[in-house]
């Protein structure tokens, strides 16, 4: 036989081959990861460590050891999900692991499963009665269960059996405070501290004892004794703060703000407490600075330049907001908070549906985000959504019921649904937590002025017009709170007020004239709204307001030269258009009309403006399907142009085997444009009222109405609507007035034989 001969190098190979060969074996490869996990443990590396437990369970599920290593690397890590799984399984496969039967039995307790955590307790305390960390927590799960005795008995004994463990005592004295035993509770809380007096925590529950018990001074006092107990710690300086906060001492809460600073000059969450501090009391430079002073600390920057771009919203420098989101969004695209201010910032741009496309991914991400809910139901009702914007601001406050904003949208939606008790409960919540809230105090005086309660909103609006004098909104209401209990000359002493402080503040103009033309002096009217055009003479409202006054009076061509003048300052404004059409079918002069507009559509074929004359004459001339084509084109020019939409709209509701999705779906296009113009509320309103849901149709024509209340058809409209729902006897009433503004119009034979109908 040929004998081998092998050299020195293939002789190394080989024998490094049966070296890797021998440690193959799988029980020596697990426990070397088993090992190293240990290790990194000791190092403080968790990260490490569990990727050298997870190696180990990969190779043997069944290693008990090492999934219970993995939860606890889990569980100091923050990942309590995985945590669970890991300590659960241990339990599970080793039961004499009664740390991690403990563990889990915790972890279900606070995640408030209290029935699986009381199983899982309560085998292990019958296998080790004398188990404390066990005994404790059954007598927490007795607590919860307001089984007050059990619970004191399973904490004795815990002290019993261990009676130095401060911890013990803090349950207890919860235990007792519970019983409404609380000296008893004050001694047990006395006997932590003096078992751990370097426990902050001891301090602490003794300090919020004493609050609950409304014994300020003493936990004035034993907070500013933590300050000599732990003078290299900024907490008790942050304690102290915030129980100046809630005192009010705002001079205070400042110096131990900054004490705290001082002692933990590197941490940005404290400039962060003082940013969120300056910001309450109005100090803008400082809430910056702050900001500033935490970026430059921070180990996660983006989050703090994220409320830097916050900042800069709220302080509408939009500009600067936008480059601060876009800079951070660049370097991680799912920056949560820099997306949020960029959801903000397309509200802001009226492009809401982009900013609920990011809203909804937010939520769905953090489903208990309510800030998220809140800005998606500024969104919703943009968008004239009202039911999506009630639904998720009604979230927003599931998510946090202290947020005052989110309880005045909730009120403002409550009442535009006429939902007027709604909208005071809200207000009323909105004002206990922010007393000095103007929004929530108005919406609760116009409640009440809904609810026919118009001297308690005068008392509420005279009130609030003391405490902020020349505030346009609460003159503005407290003058037509006056109106409704007939107080004719407060009111018109009120809106004359107004116009001086602001000439171009049409609304209150409308209600003077309104008054006017009530008692039937039109001259007055148009004298005083002549007036007020002068001092302001590029203000739209007042221009469209002169314009209407000149056409009832019968002044058609100088009302003509005032729908122009508004026309062309706001050229998308529908009323105009509608009314210029109206006077020159009345003049008869609808053919040339027609002309010059087709004229000037020759030289301009992209002339929205002369489409719009031209559709509306159209429609004047009961020429539908003409003007159907035109308002068609304009959409093709411009798919947003609003007047056109809200035409085209009214159109298709009224052929007949109409397309009433494609009609809400202009209107609704409309109404997200001009959120206010009557006439879009009344076409989206009719719409409603086509397809059956009265109650959606009832709040447009209820706006519609407020604004154009002498126009017959909106009240012709709400009159079917109120029938529909049944309100036989203000359906009669709003027929009624509809025929009694001595206005015609086009339902007015189908109104009378309605209303004789009716009142049969």
């Amino acid at each position: 036989m040929r004998r081998l001969n092998l050299s020195w190098p293939v002789l190394f190979l080989v024998t490094l081959l049966l070296f890797f060969t021998g440690c193959s074996n799988p029980e020596e490869k697990k426990e070397a990861h088993f090992q190293k996990g240990l290790e990194y443990v000791q190092q403080d590396e968790m990260k490490a460590a569990i990727i050298e437990f997870r190696n180990a369970i990969q190779i043997d599920p069944k290693f008990a050891d090492a999934r219970y290593q993995l939860g606890l690397a889990y569980l100091k890590t923050g990942e309590a999900k995985n945590s669970f799984k890991q300590l659960q399984r241990a339990a599970s496969l080793d039961p004499s692991n009664t740390d991690a039967v403990l563990k889990t039995a915790e972890m279900l307790f606070l995640g408030k499963q209290f029935k699986d955590s009381r199983i899982k307790i309560e085998k292990l305390l019958a296998e080790h009665p004398d188990h404390i960390e066990g005994l404790a927590l059954l007598a927490n799960l007795e607590l919860v269960d307001k089984n007050n005795t059990e619970a004191l008995s399973a904490i004795d004994r815990a002290i019993e059996l261990q009676p130095d463990l401060d911890r013990l005592y803090l349950i207890k004295a919860k235990i007792l405070h519970a019983g409404q035993q609380n000296d008893q509770a004050e001694q047990a809380l006395l006997k932590a501290l003096e078992l751990a007096p370097d426990k902050m925590q001891n301090h602490q529950m003794l300090v919020s004892f004493y609050l609950q018990q409304g014994k300020i001074d003493e936990a004035e006092a034993h907070l500013r004794s933590m300050i000599t107990s732990f003078p290299d710690s900024p907490k008790p300086q942050l304690d102290l703060a915030a129980f100046y906060q809630k005192k009010g001492d705002m001079a205070a809460v400042e110096e131990h703000l900054m004490a705290a600073r001082a002692i933990d000059p590197e941490n940005p969450a404290i400039d962060l407490i003082l940013a969120d501090f300056y910001k309450k009391q109005g100090k803008l430079d400082q809430v910056e600075k702050s900001l500033q002073n935490a970026l430059a600390k921070s180990d996660h920057p983006l989050e703090i330049r994220a409320m830097i771009a916050d900042f800069h919203f709220d302080q509408k420098k939009y500009v600067l907001a936008e480059k601060e989101v876009t800079e951070i969004l660049a370097e991680n695209d799912k920056n949560a908070n820099a997306l949020l201010v960029r959801s903000k910032l397309l509200i802001q741009q009226k492009k809401n549906a982009e900013a609920l496309e990011i809203l909804v991914q937010l939520i769905n991400d953090q489903p208990r985000w309510s800030q998220a809910y809140f800005q998606k139901a500024i969104a919703h009702l943009n968008k004239e959504e009202l039911e999506l914007s009630q639904k998720a601001v009604t979230e927003a406050i599931r998510y946090n019921p202290k947020d005052a904003k989110a309880h005045v949208l909730l009120a403002h939606l409550h009442l535009r649904k006429a939902d007027f008790d709604g909208a005071r409960q809200e207000a009323v919540i909105a004002l206990r937590l922010t007393p000095n809230n103007v929004r929530a105090a108005i919406i609760l005086g116009q409640s009440l002025i809904a609810s026919r309660e118009a001297e308690k909103a005068k008392k509420l609006f005279i009130q609030m017009d003391e405490q902020l004098p020349d505030n346009i909104e609460i003159m503005q209401n407290l003058a037509l709170a006056h109106l409704v209990l007939k107080e004719q000359d407060e009111a018109i002493s009120l809106f004359q007020r107004i116009l001086i402080l602001r000439p171009d503040f049409t609304p209150a103009l409308a209600a003077l004239a309104g008054i006017y033309v009530r008692n039937k002096d039109l001259e007055q009217a148009i004298t005083t709204v002549q007036e007020q055009v002068k001092k302001s003479p590029d203000v739209t409202g007042h221009l469209l307001l002169l314009a209407n006054l000149l056409y009832q009076k019968g002044s058609y061509s100088e009302a003509a030269s005032f729908f122009r003048r508004a026309q062309k300052l706001e050229p998308e404004n529908t009323r105009t258009y509608i009314m210029l059409a109206t006077i020159l079918k009345k003049t008869g002069k609808t053919d040339e009309a027609m002309a010059e507009y087709r004229a000037l559509i020759d030289k301009q074929p992209n002339s929205i403006s002369a489409y719009m004359g031209l559709g509306t004459l159209y429609d004047q001339t009961g020429n539908s399907a003409e003007a159907k084509k035109i308002y068609e084109k304009i959409l093709e020019i411009d798919t947003q142009f609003a007047p056109a939409a809200n035409n085209l709209a009214w159109i298709l509701v009224q052929e007949e085997n109409s397309d009433q999705g494609e009609a809400l779906r202009l209107a609704l296009l409309a109404k997200e444009k001009y959120p206010k113009d009557p006439n879009i509320s009344d076409t989206l309103g009719f719409i409603h009222y086509k397809r059956g849901s009265y109650g959606l149709a009832a709040t447009q024509f209820n706006e519609a109405v407020e604004a154009l209340p002498n126009v017959p058809t909106i009240r012709y409209h709400l009159a079917l609507n109120l029938h529909s729902q049944g309100a036989v006897e203000q359906a009669i009433e709003e027929m009624s007035r509809s025929l009694s503004l001595n206005v015609v119009f086009p339902e007015q034979q189908e109104a009378e034989e309605l209303l004789k109908e009716w009142q049969k």
